[in-house]
């Protein structure tokens, strides 16, 4: 097993609070103009060794290719296809939300939901959107997976090896209790429903993250199953 060394540490906190941001906030044309500007797709400031992350990182320059002529457009589709997949005028198509694949009759704000709140108040956060969005999203989630490994940084380099290793250990314990669990049912669902290749990008980019974290934790992903598990020494 092989963790993280301080550089990958604190590259792979960018890259998960980029996936956090690309599934939490409506895409808008400032955005599309930024990422063709701007080649945020060109490369992942960590994960690139997971096959799913190239493979959504081409996903994404592929669309943005097609998008630059009509960027108006392109914008307006995105849109609408991340309210389609991930806050759904109904039900979503790709839900978001750990509680729709965890909790019976998917419920949210259910006990997930809840010991992800108390996870977030035990390291000093707390959601701004707590009134009115499960604290149990996918973008929450990642963004504070990218908390805990800049606080492992921080304390690491500030002398506190101790308090450090606690934060990573933090970030291992919710990616195996919270986000592990269920990445590979939403990776499926978005394939399936996402019709522009963004969006597929943006599912197998987040997955591919996930799965190259938790290797570092001797944490292996089963395709036939579809389950995460520890590797035997």
């Amino acid at each position: 097993m092989s963790r993280f060394t301080v550089e990958e540490l604190a590259a792979a906190s960018v890259a998960f609070d980029f996936a956090a941001r690309l599934v939490q906030v409506e895409p808008d044309r400032g955005w599309v103009e930024t990422c063709m500007e701007d080649g945020l797709f060109d490369a992942a400031p960590f994960g690139e060794e997971d096959d799913s992350v190239t493979v959504g990182l081409s996903l994404m320059r592929e669309w943005c290719a097609k998008a630059k002529g009509d960027i108006v457009e392109s914008a307006s589709l995105l849109q609408r296809e991340w309210l389609r997949l991930f806050i759904g005028l109904g039900a979503p198509e790709a839900s978001i939300n750990e509680s729709y694949y965890t909790e019976p009759n998917s419920i949210m704000f259910g006990r997930s939901t809840l010991a992800v709140r108390s996870l977030y108040r035990e390291w000093g956060l707390e959601s701004a959107k707590e009134t009115n969005e499960p604290d149990d999203t996918l973008g929450l989630m990642l963004a504070f997976c990218a908390y805990l490994m800049r606080e492992s940084v921080r304390l690491g380099e500030s002398g506190d090896g101790e308090a450090s290793r606690k934060a990573l250990d933090a970030f291992e314990d919710f990616l195996v209790q919270h986000m592990l669990p269920w990445v590979s049912a939403w990776r499926f669902l978005v394939k399936q429903h996402a019709k522009t290749d963004y969006y597929r990008g943006v599912g197998e980019l987040v997955f591919g993250l996930e799965r190259a974290c938790a290797a570092r934790f001797g944490i292996i992903f089963d395709e036939e199953t579809g389950a995460f598990s520890y590797t035997r020494p």
